[in-house]
């Protein structure tokens, strides 16, 4: 594993743990995250990220033991009551940082010079809810209400295998208007650097 890799998580640690993550992570209350609990937000947002699909307890229980706090005992509802407060937008900005300390640095593969992105769409399915239904919309028919789904753009970075930005929305939209949200994007994470993007 290469030193560069080591201090980029070393340098994303530090960063959970900074005021300014605090900041975005609140949702509505100013109040959150502040006192001392048993599960701090650190170990919501990296619990939240290591998630394997299993359920919250199994979840939990992985989590503490890979971390060496055996003697944790966090109940569902607790972490659940606490995952509420998050505010989900401070999965972007920790994304965001981790790409701009990568892009920074000497490690990027190129090609020619560039940068060499891809971006693609696709069409989702999400939870059958009213509100889903209302927002993103539905591939029916005449005869029958079809099941609810999502236009979804991605861009990613052909030769260095991250995905940047990811753009969910109605399946009325158009896949060109999504790319372009993508590279959007791009240009806010990467505004002094070039780049090609192929679009399929």
């Amino acid at each position: 594993m290469s030193n560069n890799y080591i201090n980029r998580f070393k340098k994303m640690f530090d960063s959970i743990n900074s005021d300014i993550t605090k900041t975005y992570a609140r949702l509505d209350k100013q109040n959150s995250f502040i006192r001392n609990r048993k599960m701090p937000l650190a170990d919501i947002v990296l619990c939240t990220l290591s998630k394997k699909g299993l359920t919250t307890s199994m979840e939990l229980h992985q989590y503490f033991t890979q971390k060496g706090a055996y003697h944790m005992n966090i109940s569902k509802q607790g972490y659940l009551q606490q995952r509420k407060k998050l505010n989900y937008e401070v999965f972007s900005f920790l994304n965001q940082e981790y790409l701009q300390d990568f892009y920074n640095s000497n490690e990027p593969s190129l090609w020619n010079n560039y940068l060499v992105f891809a971006v693609d769409g696709s069409k989702a399915e999400v939870s059958n809810s009213d509100e889903n239904r209302a927002f993103f919309g539905e591939c029916g028919n005449n005869y029958s209400r079809g099941e609810v789904r999502a236009l979804v753009s991605g861009i990613f970075d052909v030769f260095n295998h991250f995905f940047l930005d990811l753009q969910i929305d109605s399946i009325k939209t158009s896949e060109s208007e999504l790319a372009k949200k993508n590279i959007y994007a791009i240009k806010k994470i990467l505004p002094n650097t070039d780049f090609i993007v192929v679009w399929k």
